[in-house]
């Protein structure tokens, strides 16, 4: 796995080629044993392959930009049911976490895109009101279902070489002071 750690890079640029469901399934399975806070795993996926749809998300987002050309694109969605013990209630959100469960959950997808020799680029969409609204009414979700980031996906168009990012400058032991 540490191989995929440091191999993983935003891929953008995709081969027009379709990425295999069996692939799609072994990265929404990664994406599931993400941890999750007092295991409630709030994540649901929307998993996008059309053309005409993949169209509609880059029209979403300026960042977007590259999903037509993507083999998929999924949608990594936050039900507030599970992950918010509030939301029904209107209680106290301190215990809220599904913000943190969704990230654990795209970081895992991620790993397994590389995994199966494909890229990805995670886009983040919430808390990005006109993002959330325009895919929620796009696609007819739940009001308690908040599309958290999307996952361009596909073969990558070119090799990424991988790089070392540890910076020891930014690592503090037992306090902050140097």
């Amino acid at each position: 796995m540490m191989n995929a750690i440091f191999k993983r890079r935003s891929v953008r640029d995709f081969l027009p080629a379709p990425v295999e469901k069996e692939k799609i399934e072994r990265i929404l399975r990664a994406a599931f044993e993400a941890p999750s806070a007092h295991n409630r795993r709030p994540w649901e996926f929307l998993v996008v392959t059309g053309k005409e749809k993949k169209e509609a998300i880059a029209g979403m987002s300026p960042w977007a930009k590259m999903c037509p050309s993507a083999a998929a694109v999924i949608a990594c969605c936050a039900d507030l049911k599970k992950g918010d013990p509030g939301y029904e209630t209107g209680g106290d959100p301190e215990d809220a976490l599904w913000e943190q469960d969704l990230a654990a959950s795209v970081e895992n997808a991620l790993l397994q895109i590389t995994e199966e020799g494909l890229g990805g680029v995670w886009l983040g969409w919430y808390p990005g009101k006109a993002r959330v609204n325009a895919f929620s009414e796009y696609f007819h979700l739940p009001a308690h279902i908040v599309p958290v980031a999307l996952i361009a996906l596909g073969y990558p168009a070119k090799e990424s070489s991988p790089r070392d990012r540890y910076d020891p400058q930014k690592v503090h032991w037992e306090s902050w002071e140097p």
